[in-house]
């Protein structure tokens, strides 16, 4: 693979110098002008069915086994959803908070709230399960690709467009991070979707109201966007006010519409900055968390201010521009978040962003909405670099926002070099074809394989089969993440059980049909050293832990790693 990555890159970087330096075609494409519509009003024949095309594929490879790959469940993915059934059945989140604009989750580190409540009506409908807590992420990653396609299409033209779409559909970040569910992961959803209306907005002012809905709905997505999107939003105004593009009644207007969807979590904030107490109103909760360790992961609350901001920007570039090994969920190392060998080809298309946003002629490429809109697109690759770099070590996740800036980017180039060398359209299909063919296969096997172990497959599996039973206690191994994770056990369990929000609570004691509170029949330990005796009592353990269960009183299943050991009265439905 990195034989393959090398040549690719190297193709890629000599196509690029290749067209540079040939005067003749840049003297009659114009570099200043990059993205150019060509003549004619419409895709040439043909081009329609194949956007069909492109679409159904995008999808299509999507969908493929989205239940079950990645196999098992992630804990965070799992509290999300656990605290949308909560809000589905009874307005709260698991706790009893009633409407909160910002989740308690794990009591140190809060979550945020938007993945939950989008997550409400397909639980509703279908009830909790791997799919429901999935399909948001999918839809908004679908939506996310719609967003990038039209940004694409209305600054430059539709085959760049076009080159946006098919970059993305087989786009490795793009692809893993639609498939299960993380709150922070629909950041970038969100912030695309407003950039799309913001664009529009130079068109058609309407369009910015609608803009600021989603940008006001990043701030529900990730507690990243606070150190983002208003500063990004801050510098689009100043620029299209002094482009005359916006007055101060379209300021107040945006403002309007965007603090009317984003001052209940602007509240949490000061609520949780100024130390006051809770504030419950009758359709939403700012809460205040006794507990914060998140403020530990930016650089102005760092020891050594100035040691943290190398070691964060030697992190960005190792993440966004060197692609180097992250998270298993977040990357496969083979391929990184782009492909390796697409970044020549995103710098290209960077380049050709700024020239025509800063050094571009205004009547060049569509005039001068095309240059503001492609100033904005340059503010916002320049906002989420700062961004990453407030971030202390970020990871893929965490500096998610900057990579649908880098599939405009990467489309732009191929755009550029294709307009300059058609030769070139074959050899970027060629390296970006099989390198997609090669990551989906390792996708759908090496590494579904090693993902179902790290999302705890052999511990869901494990429980789903415990939970088949109506025994009055449950004794559940807490050795999932590491050993002793209570909190992650406990969150599994709540999402693997289907445990009901107010039998967690203690406001009943019924759940199964039995009335046994839940303190005492869901109980987190290892079983006692030697033989257990028979009892009311269903085991999840640890395989290593199967030899304490005498096979005459107990029904021992094993699932790889972890087990469950029924006894038999329970075990033969008496």
């Amino acid at each position: 693979m990195k034989t393959l990555n090398g040549i690719a890159t190297l193709a890629f970087c000599g196509i690029i110098g290749v067209v540079l330096l040939n005067r003749k075609s840049e003297k009659n494409a114009g570099l200043a002008e990059p993205g150019a519509s060509l003549p004619g009003s419409g895709m040439e024949k043909g081009g329609k069915g194949f956007l069909v095309l492109a679409i159904y594929g995008l999808i299509a490879i999507r969908v493929i086994g989205f239940g079950d790959i990645p196999g098992g469940v992630n804990q965070d993915g799992a509290m999300g959803a656990v605290d949308a059934k909560a809000l589905a059945m009874y307005g709260t989140d698991r706790f009893g908070t009633f409407m909160p604009a910002h989740f308690w989750a794990w009591g140190y580190g809060q979550m945020s709230v938007l993945l939950s409540y989008l997550t409400v009506p397909f639980i509703k409908i279908w009830g909790l399960g791997k799919v429901t807590m999935r399909l948001p992420m999918l839809l908004a990653s679908l939506l996310g690709a719609g967003g990038v396609y039209g940004i694409t299409r209305k600054i430059f033209d539709e085959k760049t467009a076009m080159a946006a779409l098919l970059f993305l559909a087989v786009n490795p970040w793009h692809f893993m991070q639609g498939r299960w569910a993380l709150d922070c992961n629909l950041f970038p959803h969100m912030f695309i979707a407003g950039m799309y209306f913001l664009v529009k907005g130079l068109w058609k002012k309407r369009n910015l109201y609608i803009s600021m809905v989603f940008f006001a709905l990043c701030m529900y997505s990730y507690g990243v966007s606070f150190y983002m999107v208003p500063f990004f939003l801050l510098a689009c105004c100043i620029l299209l006010y002094l482009r005359r593009k916006v007055g101060v009644k379209e300021i107040l207007i945006c403002l309007a519409a965007y603090f009317a969807v984003a001052w209940p979590i602007y509240g949490t904030m000061l609520i949780n900055f100024m130390k006051w107490e809770s504030v419950e109103l009758p359709f939403v909760t700012m809460q205040f968390f006794n507990e914060n360790v998140r403020s530990a992961d930016i650089l102005f609350f760092s020891g050594n201010i100035g040691q943290q901001l190398l070691i964060n920007i030697r992190s960005l570039v190792n993440v966004v521009f060197l692609q180097k090994e992250d998270l298993p969920w977040n990357s496969i190392k083979e391929f990184g978040t782009m492909y390796l060998c697409s970044m020549p080809l995103i710098l290209l298309g960077a380049a050709v962003v700024f020239r025509k946003g800063f050094w571009g002629k205004e009547k060049d490429g569509g005039g001068e909405n095309k240059q503001l809109a492609c100033r904005i697109l340059a503010f916002y690759w320049i906002f989420a670099l700062l961004t990453g770099i407030m971030i202390n070590a970020v990871n893929v996740n965490r500096i998610n926002i900057i990579f649908y800036s880098h599939i405009i980017f990467g489309a732009v180039g191929i755009g550029f070099l294709v307009k300059r060398w058609k030769g070139s359209l074959w050899a970027v299909c060629a390296g970006l074809g099989i390198l997609s063919i090669l990551f989906f296969h390792t996708y759908f096997t090496r590494w579904a394989e090693e993902m179902e172990d790290v999302f705890y497959g052999d511990f869901v599996d494990a429980l789903a089969y415990a939970g088949e039973f109506n025994g009055d206690c449950y004794l559940i191994t807490p050795d999932t993440q590491y050993q002793g994770a209570y909190n992650v056990t406990e969150i599994l369990t709540l999402f693997v059980l289907d445990v009901d929000a107010r039998y967690y609570q203690g406001e009943t004691d019924r759940w199964k049909n039995k009335e046994i509170a839940y303190r005492n029949r869901l109980l987190y330990g290892n079983p006692p050293e030697g033989t257990v005796p028979p009892g009311n009592v269903i085991y999840v353990i640890k395989s290593s832990d199967q030899d304490k269960f005498s096979r005459d009183e107990f029904q021992v299943s094993l699932f790889g790693n972890y087990g469950t050991a029924v006894p038999w009265a329970i075990a033969a439905g008496q």
